[in-house]
């Protein structure tokens, strides 16, 4: 078994969702924390390289109005190939895992 882990920082175009997508290779997991209404976005960009059993961890999903709710419509609907569990702690995480 071999491991790969790639780093996401929205501040570098290097290292945006777009380009991790390009560089190639599955990806097992994907953490989900930055600003909210770009959850969605980012996750489109990202399930192409999303390996089945791949974990996406989005942090901060129970705020209320700040919600990302387009995000969690999307992992929450079974036909869009995910399964997951709200993570009750701090504001709340959703665990999806790609089906």
């Amino acid at each position: 078994m071999s491991w790969s882990v790639s780093a996401v920082r929205s501040r570098s175009a290097a290292n945006s969702p777009r380009a991790t997508a390009r560089s190639g290779g599955r990806r097992g997991i994907a953490l989900l924390d930055g600003w909210k209404d770009l959850c969605l976005p980012v996750l489109r960009l990202l399930e192409p390289v999303l390996s089945p059993g791949a974990l996406v961890i989005a942090d901060d999903v129970d705020q209320g109005e700040g919600a990302p709710r387009p995000y969690l419509d999307h992992v929450r609907d079974p036909a869009n190939g995910y399964r997951n569990v709200t993570f009750p702690v701090g504001d709340g995480m959703e665990i999806s895992c790609r089906l």
